[in-house]
């Protein structure tokens, strides 16, 4: 449906060429004009020739400054650069260019697949999943090679699985495939040597466990895993049908890496009587590998260099192995962008002035700076169509689409038990007003205060610009236990205030909170406006029902807030969660037993409801009974608290007129929006 401006554009157009035939024909024309002598209206006739019709110039044609090379400007940078390790959008973005997966999206759609270093995707009807859905079976391609010229071969392919489920850790990836592998819960390998726990996330209790135990876990997975080199086959086993298995195969996870090259640079050889010694590695040790900084794959495009804090450049694969279309109309071959440069400027204004320039040909924009962008565009555009249709003022360089639904959401997260190690997040790590203790956010009546101290409405006005839609659930609209019936928190300065009055935690001497105080810092990653509002608004607010209460508010370069999140130093903290797959299991594990759950050191308590209910939820068949069960779910997480949930935002992109080949697919929101190598020149 064509917007008011332009129909209003349009009516106005319409009445000027019926002004325009209703003008003489002849080149003089005869005015009364009415003019003021001495106080006195006085008449007098004028006769003028007008001046010859103009017409209205052409809008400048928008060009690249170079075609071969493409540019973007983004705030911050990949974490690491390893795909069993990388869970994050800044380092999935790169990996999905320079590593190929055996499946891939087809285009828009986050449930449909695409054949890539597999043949074919696997199914019932071509005999690649079994009867029972226990067995998926991939044809692995012949002929492809890794940028270093050696052959790629289906061992490879199975250690790259094998290699990412041992290296394991609650921080990487790998729950989306051990869990499907070893059964609901089962979401680390270090439960295949003690089934209780204890070895989470804790490499050096894991290196002196029993060495046969060791050996068995490592078995288990590669029995789990099982390459064919006769028949040119991988062979996954699973423990129980498992509907999200193929969905997890597109993620940069899934990214298939050379077994010689990794042994070669410092990972782990394949040896079951050593994968130990990498289980659990940090993204900084990763890092200080090529491993973690200098990628090698399949794909599209050669990594050539990364500067930490300044740029990562990748090099057009003059070799690149796919030679037909991923779907028709599709990308194929070499990639036509022979440079693909990703900028990390952190300030807004620069990035705007580098697209301006011609400098860069994509930039990063939050939410809060689009009526800045909206200044830039001359043509907005259909994002499902393509069709495009002129703005207000068409010789502006760039084309915006916009009102996608998108596939992920920025929420807020307390940490119940703060790592206090030489952490300056928390004051004095007190409660004596310059300060907070490390369990502060275990008391519910604190959590509850701060989801009442925000103002919701502010925050999809000022920040996102009144395109989103509260979220009521973990899961989002359209998947199965979303709920529009369940409660959420409204602000209310005075609930938040009787909250914080409730409050359990004493000071040293015994006085309350509320007479005490608090001292706590807030950190965003830098150059994330919107997350910096999130903060901002909770900055004031929570001031305002008492000055005692302080909420201090800082930036981090993305990866040392990251790790500040993972060393669960962060008393409370505001990130986003991009969905791995299209179903309700992706967001309800990691926000309660995975990745954000272990960041915010939810009790083992609350966990073990958690993990109880999605359990049963997961291996229902009947999704109306699965949605049930999700209803006690979304009952658990609202009484409990252990984050604000918040809106889940209508996408837009603004790109220069000569990009073409954009196309949205939700999964891969802020990720990789469009194929590079399918943008040409008009």
């Amino acid at each position: 449906m064509r917007s008011k401006w332009y129909l209003l554009f349009a009516a106005l157009v319409m009445a000027s060429m019926v002004l325009a035939a209703c003008q003489p024909t002849t080149t003089v024309q005869t005015v009364v004009v009415t003019e003021i002598v001495a106080g006195t209206p006085v008449e007098r006739v004028v006769t003028a020739t007008p001046a010859p019709a103009t017409e209205v110039p052409a809008a400048p044609e928008v060009k690249s400054k170079d075609p071969t090379n493409w540019v973007q400007a983004t705030f911050g940078e990949p974490e690491t650069l390893d795909p069993a390790l990388d869970y994050e959008s800044a380092g999935g973005e790169i990996l999905t260019y320079v590593y190929d997966t055996l499946i891939f999206y087809k285009k828009d759609s986050p449930v449909e697949f695409v054949p890539s270093l597999a043949t074919e995707v696997p199914t019932l009807e071509n005999g690649g999943i079994s009867q029972d859905g226990l067995t998926y079976v991939f044809k692995i391609r012949d002929g492809v090679k890794f940028h270093d010229g050696s052959d790629m071969t289906v061992e490879d392919v199975a250690f790259t699985f094998q290699r990412g489920v041992l290296q394991g850790g609650l921080s990487s990836p790998q729950w989306l495939f051990t869990e499907a592998l070893f059964g609901s819960g089962i979401d680390d390998v270090t439960l295949l040597v003690a089934d209780d726990g204890s070895l989470y996330d804790d490499p050096e209790a894991l290196g002196a466990a029993d060495p046969e135990k060791l050996v068995a876990a490592c078995e288990a997975v590669k029995a789990a895993i099982v390459p064919d080199e006769a028949a040119g086959t991988v062979t996954f086993n699973l423990k129980n049908p498992w509907g999200p298995f193929l969905a997890a195969f597109p993620g940069s996870w899934g990214s298939v890496m050379s077994q010689k090259w990794v042994a070669a640079n410092g990972g782990w050889d394949g040896d079951c009587a050593t994968w130990q010694n990498f289980y659990g590695i940090t993204s900084e040790t990763s890092v200080s590998t090529p491993i973690g900084s200098k990628p090698m794959g399949t794909g599209m495009y050669v990594f050539d260099h990364w500067t930490p804090g300044e740029e990562i450049v990748l090099k057009a694969n003059e070799n690149y192995w796919r030679t037909e279309p991923m779907w028709e109309g599709g990308p194929s071959g070499v990639p036509t962008s022979k440079t693909w440069t990703q900028k990390n400027v952190d300030e807004f204004s620069t990035r705007l002035s580098m697209l301006q320039a011609g400098d860069a040909d994509y930039i990063d924009i939050n939410a809060d700076q689009w009526p800045i962008a909206d200044e830039l565009v001359g043509e907005i555009c259909d994002y499902q169509t393509g069709a495009c249709e002129p703005s207000a003022d068409p010789s502006q360089p760039l084309r915006l689409y916009r009102n996608f639904t998108t596939g992920n959401r920025t929420d807020l997260f307390f940490n119940f038990k703060i790592n206090a190690e030489g952490n300056n997040y928390i004051g004095s790590g007190k409660l004596d007003g310059n300060g907070i203790p490390p369990t502060f956010f275990s008391d519910i009546h604190i959590r509850r205060a701060f989801a009442y101290c925000f103002d919701y409405e502010t925050y999809l006005n000022d920040a996102l610009q009144g395109e989103a839609v509260r979220s009521k659930t973990l899961m989002l609209p359209g998947m199965i236990g979303y709920d529009d019936n369940q409660e959420v928190f409204t602000y209310d300065p005075d609930k938040c205030a009787a909250e914080f009055q409730a409050a359990e935690v004493k000071s040293e001497d015994g006085k309350s909170l509320w007479d005490t105080g608090f001292r706590v810092t807030m950190a965003y990653n830098t150059g994330n406006t919107v997350r910096q509002t999130i903060a901002q608004i909770l900055q004031q607010n929570v001031a305002a029902v008492n000055p005692k209460f302080v909420v201090e508010v800082t930036g981090l370069p993305w990866a040392a807030f990251l790790q500040a999140q993972r060393a669960k130093q962060l008393p409370l903290f505001t990130v986003g969660w991009i969905m791995d797959l299209y179903d309700t299991h992706n967001w309800v594990v990691p926000y309660t037993t995975g990745t954000y759950g272990n960041r915010q050191n939810l009790p083992a308590e609350l966990q073990a409801q958690f993990r109880e209910i999605y359990g049963r939820a997961v291996t229902e068949v009947d999704p109306a009974k699965r949605a049930e069960i999700y209803k006690e779910f979304n009952k658990l997480y609202f009484d409990e608290v252990p984050g604000i949930i918040l809106y889940q935002t209508n996408g837009r992109r603004y790109l220069p007129k000569y990009v073409k080949g954009f196309y949205y697919n939700p999964i891969l929101s802020g990720m990789v929006d469009n194929f590079v190598y399918a943008i040409t020149e008009e």
